[in-house]
């Protein structure tokens, strides 16, 4: 057994009259979590036909999704979860690239075909969709090497066996694996709802069943500001993975629903977990770089954030000896994040450090990450070029913001405003608009890129309506 099953093998033993798994359907006291983990681990295991399969789980977010979590942790085997909500085409895709030995989904358990994988780790398999190209790609993180990480990221999140986690995104996000495999080890009780109310009004779920931890993403701050709910939890969050920023200004307003403290966290999918955290509380004075509160002092257990020299700036890499020894498959040539050596990870996001702490300014390049989702600069460009026939370049401020220069005469301006929300994802929908009379361009007529970004980062604009 692998040193991460028997730690919760130990703290679920422990009496407890409250289910630690629950959803709206169904409940798990202690007992029946690990027999029904046990029977699926069985299960999984004579399917595959091999002693160490990979599954692939399409289920969604619910008690049986944290039944064969625990499942695969027990039987030492390596795991996937692929959303079963999401898009067909991009489920058939996810598994074809992963190649499981079985699937386990609402009908059941169904053998595919044996990948006969020469590997003996066996783990959790954080699967990207392929949008930083290359395709769908993964990587496996042990299940030894997570048990090295659980503790300190309970200590970082104030974790223990008195606490209850409140869960309201899928197993196949990569945060929320990494909340429910600290919260398991910890011996917290977790709630979980898939349901679209609730992750609207994450502040009523987890007044109605008790939470102390939640995680909010940013674009979920208003609402949780409209739902007037006056019992908050505790502790908010796991913020922060790879390219993530979190705003003094975000912190205030997350106070202002009286959450005492906030937890900013920084890391990546390909670490499994967060390499640094910052514990902020109401009435905190918010130091900030650019706008963005800082991330720690770079060390969570084993794991450490350090800053590197590289050719748009300082960046944040990511060292232990517990990392993934690199992509499963689909690895993209230049991409990051990429593995510089066996136990550091250079994440591509730009960082800064003042005294002791780090800070994470967001994505490096022409993708940046806002609330929790990418958005291609060039792709947005483009599609504004598709729709009103305007040249633009829209560049990422060291605040976070999108600022595009619209070649033309100001004119354009008022009728751009006005119609971007009907073609644009709300978090990519420029927060600036400029007028210039031309955009800087190199002598083949493509727009110069880095004089563009100076010029959007240099003027005083007026912001978009909201």
């Amino acid at each position: 057994m692998n040193p991460l099953a028997e730690r919760i093998r130990s703290v679920r033993s422990r009496p407890r009259p409250e289910a630690v798994v629950a959803d709206r359907r169904s409940s798990l006291g202690p007992r029946e979590l690990a027999d029904a983990a046990e029977e699926l681990r069985l299960a999984l295991v004579g399917a595959a036909g091999v002693p160490r399969p990979m599954v692939a789980v399409s289920l969604p977010l619910s008690a049986d999704a944290v039944v064969a979590l625990l499942a695969t942790i027990l039987g030492d085997v390596s795991v996937c979860f692929v959303d079963p909500s999401a898009p067909e085409e991009h489920q058939r895709s996810l598994i074809q690239a992963l190649h499981p030995d079985v699937v386990l989904d609402r009908a059941g358990i169904r053998t595919v075909a044996s990948s006969s994988r020469a590997d003996a780790s066996a783990g959790y398999v954080a699967m990207s969709s392929g949008s930083t190209g290359g395709g769908p790609k993964g990587v496996l993180s042990s299940w030894v090497g997570i048990d090295a990480f659980v503790p300190h990221g309970a200590t970082a999140l104030s974790l223990d066996d008195t606490s209850v986690w409140a869960e309201v995104s899928h197993l196949s996000y990569d945060l929320a694996m990494t909340n429910l495999l600290i919260a398991l080890a910890a011996g917290s009780s977790i709630q979980l709802s898939g349901s679209l109310g609730d992750r609207l009004r994450p502040l009523g779920f987890c007044a109605r069943v008790g939470a102390t931890h939640l995680r909010l993403a940013p674009r979920f701050i208003d609402l949780a500001a409209a739902e007037r709910v006056d019992a908050a939890p505790r502790s908010l969050r796991v913020w922060g993975s790879g390219g993530d920023r979190l705003s003094a200004a975000d912190a205030r307003r997350v106070f202002d629903l009286g959450i005492p403290t906030v937890v900013n966290t920084y890391g990546t999918s390909e670490t499994i977990g967060f390499a640094s955290a910052a514990r902020f509380d109401a009435g905190d004075e918010l130091a900030a770089v650019h706008g963005a509160v800082g991330i720690g002092r770079g060390t969570v257990g084993g794991w450490r954030t350090s800053l590197t020299s590289g050719e748009v700036g300082d960046m944040l890499a990511i060292e232990s000896p517990h990392l993934p020894g690199g992509y499963l498959f689909g690895s993209p040539s230049g991409a990051f994040p990429h593995w510089d050596g066996a136990e550091r990870v250079l994440t591509g996001d730009l960082g800064a450090r003042r005294g002791e702490e780090l800070f994470c300014l967001g994505r490096a390049g022409r993708r940046v990450k806002r609330s929790a989702s990418f958005v291609d600069l060039d792709a947005l460009d483009a599609e504004v070029k598709q729709a009103f026939g305007l040249a633009t370049f829209t560049a990422a401020t060291p605040e976070g913001g999108l600022v595009s220069l619209v070649e033309g005469p100001e004119g354009h301006l008022d009728d751009l405003r006005r119609r971007l929300p009907t073609v644009l994802r709300p978090d990519s929908v420029p927060d600036v608009l400029v007028p210039v009379a031309q955009l800087p361009r190199l002598g083949n007529g493509k727009v110069d890129q880095a004089a563009a970004q100076l010029l959007a980062e240099g003027g005083m604009f007026t912001e978009l309506p909201r």
